[in-house]
């Protein structure tokens, strides 16, 4: 169908937000990661009341878990790089011989190192794989949001696992059984999410380095391919460094080069007018009757 769909929501051309409505799991998968991060400030807050360790801890946890969750959002919400209809390859990718690949599903360009997703029904630049913790793609709009993610819930991880451990070696008993209980249950998921988050960021830093990212690893696409390190600025943008810890939106020096499209534009000439014989042209002046 020619014409875009105009819903609000979506991942197609017309949608005016990015949102995954296609994969249901991701949305129950993108909800259990809130409730298991929300447990976990819970049990700091709770435990640090009834005395398992200082109440001193929860503000920092808290900031911590606001970034991970803040930036877990702009990962699912923000348009990984779809790739538009229209996008015709660069001039400089034609003259340095990159080869103009269609897609097959989208019967539209796709840039290097793109890669169409079926559940987001979308190709995606540079795109590493699809989340269901995200409910969205990994590409190249996204990924530093995604990065911010996984270093937010490390930092959390961590931080719990050293207060139980502190207190495991210190002989420091918890107020109540519900306490222990519950320190407990986050001491096993916080184990389980650090060994997860710790290779998922691996695999975010390996794909920067080398340029080869997920899928193309699990394909089988070594370095003979067109691959080459991603530049640091094409992850996390121009701003000034500290911007890098927060979740905004990537600004880039050149969009097309990160992209490895443009977008066609047509602009309709006027018509020209022939001219009128002079023969043809009705006479003026102040004697015509």
């Amino acid at each position: 169908m020619d014409e875009l769909d105009q819903s609000t929501l979506g991942t197609h051309e017309g949608a005016r937000y990015w949102f995954n409505r296609r994969d249901n799991p991701g949305a129950v998968m993108s909800g259990v990661l809130w409730i298991l991060t929300l447990y976990s400030d819970v049990v700091i807050l709770y435990v640090g009341i009834t005395g398992g360790w200082s109440i001193i801890n929860a503000p920092f946890y808290f900031l911590v878990s606001f970034m991970a969750l803040i930036s877990q959002l702009k990962t699912m919400f923000t348009n990984p790089g779809a790739v538009p209809r229209h996008a015709q390859p660069l001039i400089r990718a034609s003259e340095s011989g990159i080869p103009e690949t269609i897609c097959g599903r989208c019967d539209a360009y796709k840039p290097p190192r793109s890669h169409h997703c079926r559940i987001c029904n979308r190709c995606i630049v540079r795109m590493d794989h699809h989340c269901p913790w995200m409910n969205n793609c990994i590409g190249a709009n996204n990924q530093k949001h995604f990065i911010l993610f996984l270093l937010y819930t490390i930092i959390e991880c961590v931080y719990s696992l050293s207060l139980i451990l502190y207190n495991f070696t210190h002989g420091v008993t918890y107020a109540n059984s519900t306490a222990s209980a519950m320190v407990i249950a986050l001491l096993v998921i916080a184990l389980a999410t650090l060994l997860f988050v710790s290779t998922m960021m691996y695999n975010q830093i390996y794909a920067i380095v080398t340029g080869i990212g997920t899928i193309d690893r699990m394909r089988k696409r070594g370095p003979k391919g067109n691959f080459a390190p991603v530049p640091w600025v094409d992850v996390f943008g121009v701003d000034p460094w500290p911007m890098y810890l927060l979740p905004t939106d990537v600004k880039y020096r050149d969009f097309h080069r990160v992209m490895g499209y443009k977008v066609a534009t047509w602009e309709i000439a006027p018509t020209p007018v022939p001219p009128i014989p002079d023969e043809a042209k009705p006479a003026s002046g102040p004697n015509v009757v």
